[in-house]
């Protein structure tokens, strides 16, 4: 799906879309709109029936929530040139994606409608997440068994300084950048990629545990 908040950045090889507007930041906050948007980026133009056989959704209700994205400057009318291969009924509407990452910023200070929404699409985000690996336990069993004790999940708590966090933040851009990320929607399988190869999901997350108490101060090593 490709979504970034607070300070995490992707690599820059990503066409990235920065999403600073409240009104913007709403639009995103609904879980079907971005597993819409990621499908999107992920597998190329779609028609709202498509996504909505995909969503298990009826076409009204992609219909709308697409034209919602394209309000918002998320999703547009696809290109014909993207259309190539694809079986096209000139009176049905075909989508794609505008971009291939978002990046959303921490709301100002004091401002509490950037604040409510960018909570709602943190938790929309959250909901996706975990909706996409509850997907893949139920489906595990269908798999190869080589393929299923290849995924994970855990869980680890570290001691770290905001200047360590970053410092982490920044290793872990540079380490996925190491493997070759599913690129654009429709983007040809890089040359020498291995046919046995596929696309794995990878989700993290980043966070002070919130059991603790807050420190006084934002950054505890901020000078006075």
């Amino acid at each position: 799906m490709s979504e970034f908040s607070g300070s995490v950045t992707p690599g820059e090889s990503s066409p990235v879309d920065v999403v600073t507007e409240t009104s913007r930041l709403r639009a995103l906050a609904h879980p079907l709109r971005l597993r819409m948007l990621g499908l999107l980026r992920q597998e190329g133009p779609m028609t709202a029936t498509l996504l909505g056989q995909r969503c298990g959704e009826s076409s009204g209700l992609t219909s709308y929530h697409l034209r919602q994205l394209a309000s918002a400057g998320f999703v547009k009318d696809a290109e014909p040139a993207d259309l190539i291969g694809r079986r096209v009924d000139g009176r049905v509407r075909w989508w794609e994606a505008i971009s291939q990452v978002t990046v959303t910023q921490l709301p100002d200070d004091g401002d509490e409608a950037s604040a409510a929404a960018s909570e709602d699409h943190e938790r929309a985000v959250i909901e996706l997440y975990t909706e996409r690996a509850r997907a893949w336990v139920v489906a595990k069993h269908t798999w190869p068994p080589q393929l299923q004790k290849r995924s994970s999940l855990g869980d680890r708590a570290l001691y770290l300084t905001p200047t360590q966090v970053a410092a982490l933040q920044t290793e872990l851009t540079d380490l996925l950048a190491r493997y070759c990320e599913h690129g654009a929607a429709g983007a040809p399988v890089p040359n020498g990629m291995p046919t046995d190869a596929l696309v794995f999901s990878f989700q993290y997350q980043l966070f002070p545990d919130p059991e603790q108490t807050p420190p006084v101060t934002s950054d505890p090593d901020e000078e006075p």
